[in-house]
């Protein structure tokens, strides 16, 4: 069976989709920033995160595609390019989480007394979810990397970076706008409140965020804002440079021009 998480915007009105899916007979409980949609009598289990990501439990790709198109209007700020990570999944003696080497997917095993616990798919889609979340932040950091990372050979080899000043402020707001959409959203990449309240459900969530390196890719992703941070210095220092230099010269400008005029007044 497939289980997809998916990244498709920055937020959800996990509300608004609740009303939507019960006009459209599926069961929609809504709880503190998740909304779970099933149906009556059908194995399928859907998990909204506020943070604008969504995980899949026994959904077609037909189905995935269509509830990717029916929560577009419910969307704040849709991602150019959307997300998505596939695992299967069945019940088996234990639950767990592991490679599959043959067919190269992961695969999730829930124990098959378990088989009816929505909360333990919660617990792991929690994981999914962050992790996809993460996904999209690496996407958009390793671009905004790639964009700068030659300022600062250029600077060293000629002196000086060939943006004009307006380019330079664009430049400082994209890596600004990179950092700041990370850190505000941090939070997602902690462990979820809800395992405050669900503490025996933790170890799954845990089992998860482990399996899927998530520690170290927020690690990884903090030393990439890291370099950002320097390239926004180096690209604001240059900015302050050129407005220096422009001030020199107007400054110059008007001494020159002052010197004319007692000169003219002496003739």
């Amino acid at each position: 069976m497939r289980c997809v998480s998916f990244c498709t915007a920055a937020n959800y009105k996990l509300s608004l989709l609740a009303d939507f899916f019960r006009s459209k007979h599926f069961i929609a409980k809504l709880f503190r920033n998740v909304l779970y949609v099933t149906k009556p009598n059908k194995p399928m289990d859907i998990f909204f995160f506020n943070h604008g990501c969504f995980v899949t439990w026994n959904l077609s790709k037909k189905q995935e595609k269509k509830i990717i198109e029916d929560i577009k209007p419910f969307s704040i700020d849709p991602l150019e390019k959307i997300e998505m990570d596939r695992f299967i999944y069945y019940f088996d003696k234990d639950t767990r989480l592991f490679p599959h080497q043959r067919f190269n997917v992961d695969v999730i095993t829930i124990e098959n007394s378990e088989s009816d616990n929505v909360q333990i798919k919660l617990a792991i889609s929690y994981g999914l979810a962050q992790s996809i979340k993460l996904e999209s932040y690496e996407e958009s950091v390793n671009k905004t990397v790639l964009a700068n990372n030659h300022f600062p050979k250029e600077l060293a080899r000629y002196g000086k970076i060939s943006l004009s000043r307006s380019e330079i402020s664009k430049r400082i707001g994209e890596i600004f706008l990179t950092r700041s959409s990370v850190n505000l959203s941090s939070e997602y990449l902690d462990v979820p409140e809800y395992f405050w309240r669900y503490s025996n459900l933790e170890s799954y969530y845990e089992m998860t965020e482990k399996f899927l390196d998530i520690p170290k890719r927020v690690a990884a992703l903090n030393h990439k804002l890291d370099v950002a941070h320097e390239i926004l210095e180096m690209l604001n220092s240059q900015l302050q440079h050129r407005h220096s230099s422009i001030l020199e010269f107007v400054i110059i400008l008007l001494i020159f021009i002052e010197i004319l005029v007692q000169i003219l007044q002496h003739v």
